[in-house]
């Protein structure tokens, strides 16, 4: 019989798991590998253990993990840094989009586990796809959101020549915006969907759930 670790939500192996998560985050957030300086935004792999979270315990671990990774953007960002880095002060921007992310991935993984579900391996393929696909919507929502906010006022410091990014002044702001978008996107999509669904193949074979 398939063992299912949300059982019994927030028992003892759901808080230590989820601790364990945020103790991640947490450390990735305070070393290199956390987040990676960019010329203009920081690529970031906090999101890696979010995942995870939600895959393995459930949304409300990946929110939780989520808040955390939020809260450490928001706070790394007040050190200022990079060009974007007044933007991420705005909760609208560091934070509420890390805890709605886990939802959408793990809304995915159900859906993709019931088309894969004849498939030896269609938990493996769920958690890959929902990996690269959750990630991509994150970093939609994150950079959506300072357009949505902040794109007036990016469009004021371009018009001044108050060194905006290359790609925002070469294309305009909506666009350039979302070229930086795709361009720490996509490597923190392919990180993702590598890492993660490996890690709770592992974890899900700890305990027997296949």
């Amino acid at each position: 019989m398939e063992k299912k670790v949300t059982a019994s939500k927030f028992d003892i192996r759901w808080m230590t798991g989820t601790a364990m998560m945020i103790a991640v985050v947490l450390v990735l957030g305070n070393t290199p590998l956390g987040l990676i300086a960019m010329p203009f935004l920081r690529a970031t792999t906090l999101h890696i253990p979010v995942i995870i979270a939600t895959l393995f315990l459930g949304w409300e671990s990946g929110m939780i993990c989520g808040l955390t990774f939020g809260i450490h953007s928001l706070i790394s960002n007040l050190q200022g840094g990079t060009f974007f880095a007044p933007f991420f002060v705005n909760p609208l921007v560091s934070i509420l989009p890390r805890v709605l992310f886990p939802l959408i991935i793990y809304g995915l993984s159900k859906v993709f586990e019931r088309l894969f579900s004849s498939f030896r391996q269609g938990r493996f393929l769920s958690c890959i796809l929902s990996s690269a696909i959750g990630t991509a919507a994150h970093t939609t929502m994150v950079m959506g959101m300072i357009f949505i906010l902040y794109g007036g006022r990016i469009q004021t410091m371009l018009t001044e020549g108050l060194g905006v990014p290359d790609s925002i002044a070469q294309h305009g702001v909506g666009t350039g915006i979302a070229v930086l978008g795709v361009t720490n996107g996509v490597p923190e999509m392919l990180v993702a969907m590598v890492i993660a669904p490996i890690i709770v193949a592992a974890l899900d074979k700890s305990i027997g759930k296949r």
